[in-house]
């Protein structure tokens, strides 16, 4: 008979995601203020980047110093709070797809248009569209959680967070979140191929003919930017595979865990270290 019951081993499931949320956090507090002392970082890409590093510290912090203890702890006052930290959440995953679509068109803009990048992405420019995504992501999480029958919490006991079973919320979590972050994947891995092909495409024209270290060092750089965020696009869709297509088969309470939890734990500590 499958194992699905929660009250047991939780202290477990608490110390195997703790260090992990912990490793998490501290890579993105280390990404975050290595981004905030460098100079030659002090650019659209750096200030993009940081946005994104800023929200996986959030989501590794809640990880970190609440999921964790809540598991933990087991005490009733902390899963009552499990709600407003659900919508927390949702709001950080909402501004980390964008920043991964936001970082793909800037490296796409960088390689197919390096003349005019300056101008599309001048750091006015790029100051405004991170308020715009920040907003944005503001507006939607409120309306799919505040202002519709629709909730993401824990529920008491539980070492996984889910959304409300209701049929509005069953229609948020496959096209307001699923289904979205589909999208901003394919939107993302198209234009890292993208980029990636014209960028080995002037690597190969430039290969056996003369050419200044500057301009390769320029190039090395943009293609390491480039795989940097195409891997980062590849742990996103894997998590959105286990989190929603693979857990509903889960045989026992470890399997959905791992294939829930800490699928998304590492998802968004591993953007912190790659990106470090």
């Amino acid at each position: 008979m499958a194992d699905f019951d929660f009250s047991q081993h939780y202290q477990y499931a608490a110390l195997i995601l703790w260090p992990i949320a912990t490793f998490g956090f501290t890579s993105n507090v280390m990404v975050v203020l290595f981004l905030r002392i460098m100079p030659s970082l002090n650019n659209s890409f750096g200030s993009l980047t940081l946005s994104q590093a800023v929200a996986d510290m959030c989501h590794q912090g809640i990880f970190c110093f609440y999921f964790s203890f809540c598991i933990f702890l087991r005490l009733d006052w902390l899963y009552a709070w499990s709600e407003n930290f659900g919508f927390a959440l949702i709001f950080i995953y909402e501004i980390c797809g964008m920043s991964h679509v936001c970082i793909s068109i800037n490296r796409f803009t960088a390689v197919y248009a390096p003349l005019a990048y300056q101008n599309i992405f001048s750091m006015k420019n790029t100051r405004i569209l991170i308020s715009c995504y920040w907003i944005l992501a503001a507006v939607t999480t409120t309306f799919m959680l505040k202002m519709i029958d629709c909730a993401f919490l824990l529920p008491q006991g539980m070492w996984i967070f889910i959304f409300k079973d209701t049929p509005t919320c069953n229609l948020v979590q496959w096209y307001g979140d699923f289904i979205k972050y589909v999208a901003y994947v394919a939107i993302v891995a198209t234009l890292d191929c993208l980029s990636i092909l014209r960028l080995h495409y002037v690597n190969v024209r430039h290969a056996n003919g003369a050419h200044d270290a500057t301009s390769a060092l320029r190039r090395s750089r943009q293609m390491n930017l480039v795989y940097q965020a195409a891997l980062q696009g590849i742990f996103f869709i894997s998590e959105l595979i286990t989190y929603f297509l693979l857990s509903p088969y889960a045989r026992n309470k470890w399997e959905a865990f791992i294939l829930t939890t800490m699928s998304w734990c590492l998802v968004h500590g591993m953007d912190g270290l790659v990106q470090f």
